[in-house]
């Protein structure tokens, strides 16, 4: 069962389960900024803002090329809805058409704690990426435009994980946690991107991997 295998990644990530923002409560990782110096919209003055090609563009880039230096390829994807907002099916019928996914090889009704301790009714896609044709860059231009003039469905809700294992989970246009069960295994992601790396966190993610420098 890949849902009962997404749980016992989480498990040897040191998670008890997925808890947003993930980067603060997972012992091992990284947060990296993704949108860049362009700004975000074309024309404030304009009665509907347009999205910013170039700034698409940077945050893509940036989110793509840590995907491709991830320490293996992933092989499970989630993706989360709520069927309170849209139900299941609709949600799936949006979430395929946009991103070309044959229909999951799981789906998983369950209950969502927030921030609040309100609960929230959740369904739980999962596909075993090992089976099937998938564009990653695809999956990951839609969640930055998620918020600035895409669908928000893609918000916060998508998961990729691979061995090792690791969890990348680009949250918005702003932003991308990888979380690994060791430091030895994103290290090399921390000395390649670490000029990415959100400086809000810069300390805490030094004291964690810069004694590994030299």
């Amino acid at each position: 069962m890949l849902a009962k295998r997404f749980k016992h990644i989480l498990h040897d990530l040191g998670m008890a389960g997925l808890e947003h923002p993930l980067f603060y409560h997972a012992p091992v990782g990284i947060r990296f900024e993704i949108g860049g110096e362009e700004p975000i919209y074309l024309d404030r003055s304009a009665a509907k803002l347009k999205t910013n090609p170039a700034y698409v563009q940077g945050a893509l880039n940036r989110a793509a090329a840590i995907y491709q230096a991830l320490p293996a390829v992933p092989d499970l994807l989630r993706i989360d809805g709520y069927p309170d907002e849209e139900p299941a099916e609709s949600l799936l019928t949006v979430i395929r058409q946009r991103m070309g996914l044959p229909v999951p090889d799981e789906q998983l009704p369950a209950i969502e704690q927030d921030e609040d301790g309100d609960t929230h009714a959740q369904v739980q896609f999962y596909w075993d990426l090992s089976g099937i044709t998938f564009q990653p860059e695809q999956l990951l231009q839609e969640i930055i435009l998620g918020d600035i003039g895409g669908w928000s469905g893609f918000v916060s809700s998508v998961y990729l994980t691979g061995p090792g294992p690791f969890l990348y989970h680009l949250y918005d246009d702003r932003g991308l946690d990888v979380l690994g069960s060791s430091r030895e295994l994103l290290l090399p992601l921390y000395h390649q991107f670490h000029g990415w790396i959100l400086e809000y966190d810069l300390e805490k993610i030094d004291r964690l991997f810069a004694p590994a420098k030299g």
